[in-house]
């Protein structure tokens, strides 16, 4: 990010103790500092960030809000491969190509099928914390179940070779710069644009080194729109990638981050055997408490009025703070409390929400549920080994290491 003028806000969000470090302070000073905080980005379009939930929420579910500049498709400083694999990305288009390419692909995301890759993520899971088991020390979280995990399900979803896994993953938070809310430096657009070039290729690739009936029928299903012109081959191409940045950002992080919750709160994985029935809520509550992806951005359609009164001009750029609406007081009594009873988690924000609502939401919460199932029938507890480590990203502030050591549960008789 951009240098923000500490004088005029409240928080220095490029502080590397509050990118790397618990930000429920940070997060409380931004609420308690007003609905709407203006902020120096940079461009021409004023910014401000939100971090109420009422207003995080709303501004999600305008229906003509959005992710890019009125009148433009990609931010001005992004250029070369990227800016194509930018204009061609679900998560970073605004209507109509956004909903063409999202009536694309819905069909794979209906409940019938999402539910078929659950066997897939209980055989991943299993797969992973038998490996762990056959370790029986010290492991890194992160590697060990946070990456692995997810390899099962987005590898049968695409068709790609599980032994790619590795070679795929290795790079994907260098992506993450698309993302940026300030612009990027010359350097750091070489650097995106050498990864962006990466996946193309090597999707591109992949797509021609098999006849149609061999992909996946996800791919299969993009082929054959392709064919009939409803999309081109470079959407096709980031279509794919966006399943693999999508799928393996949040379930990554989300599943380090479950890993982090049970060093803290040692008698979850007990609280959860005693009400098994729990899981699925016990999931949404972990994904509001630590949420995975913390900002998302819109640009305002029209005028909007704030919670409290604040008047936001047309085109205004609203930075929204996922994270800090998650622990609104307001909206989630004692927020700072994982509450695996919370009666309104599922209402979190961690996905999105609006025309944009994260798609494969429904197979990332198969995956955490099922880790967390697994973690319940194969150990008694995790112990902390030394603290982990973050990216000190605004946007992504994902675990890199967490060692830990896994203690299995002692079988009726051994």
């Amino acid at each position: 990010m951009t240098t923000v003028d500490t004088a005029t806000f409240p928080i220095d969000l490029t502080d590397n103790t509050f990118l790397t470090g618990d930000r429920t302070d940070a997060y409380r000073v931004l609420r308690e500092s007003g609905t709407a905080l203006p902020l120096d980005l940079g461009g021409d379009a004023p910014a401000w960030v939100i971090s109420h939930y009422a207003d995080v929420r709303e501004i999600l579910r305008l229906p003509e809000g959005r992710v890019q500049p009125l009148a433009m498709e990609a931010p001005p400083w992004i250029a070369g491969p990227s800016r194509d694999r930018l204009r061609a990305n679900l998560v970073q288009i605004n209507n109509p190509d956004h909903s063409r390419l999202r009536n694309v692909v819905g069909p794979m995301f209906i409940p019938r099928r999402v539910e078929q890759f659950r066997e897939f993520a209980i055989a991943s899971v299993d797969r992973a914390l038998g490996h762990v088991l056959e370790r029986d020390g010290v492991i890194d979280a992160v590697e060990s179940l946070g990456v692995a995990i997810p390899r099962g399900v987005i590898c049968r979803f695409l068709g790609i070779p599980e032994d790619d896994w590795e070679h795929l993953t290795a790079a994907q938070h260098d992506f993450l710069l698309i993302f940026s809310p300030a612009p990027l430096v010359k350097d750091q657009l070489a650097a995106l644009n050498n990864t962006t070039q990466f996946y193309l290729d090597y999707f591109d690739e992949f797509l021609a080194g098999r006849r149609l009936d061999q992909h996946s029928p996800f791919v299969q299903l993009l082929l054959g729109a392709e064919q009939s012109g409803d999309v081109n081959h470079t959407e096709v191409l980031s279509l794919i990638h966006t399943i693999l940045d999508a799928g393996y950002e949040t379930t990554r992080t989300s599943i380090s981050n479950l890993i982090e919750i049970l060093t803290q709160q040692d008698d979850l994985l007990d609280l959860l055997r005693a009400e098994p029935d729990l899981v699925p809520s016990a999931v949404e509550e972990i994904l509001r408490y630590r949420t995975p992806l913390h900002v998302r951005e819109r640009y305002l359609p029209e005028e909007f009025r704030t919670s409290d009164g604040t008047i936001l001009p047309a085109g205004a750029r609203a930075i929204l703070m996922l994270a800090a609406a998650n622990r609104d007081p307001d909206v989630f009594a004692e927020p700072d409390v994982l509450d695996l009873n919370r009666s309104n988690a599922k209402f979190h924000v961690a996905f999105g929400g609006g025309v944009h609502h994260c798609l494969g939401a429904p197979i990332a919460r198969i995956q955490l549920q099922e880790t967390l199932r697994g973690l319940m029938r194969t150990f008694e507890s995790v112990g902390l080994h030394e603290p982990g480590q973050r990216f000190n990203d605004l946007i992504f502030p994902a675990l890199t290491s967490l060692p830990v050591t896994m203690h299995p549960l002692k079988l009726a008789g051994s």
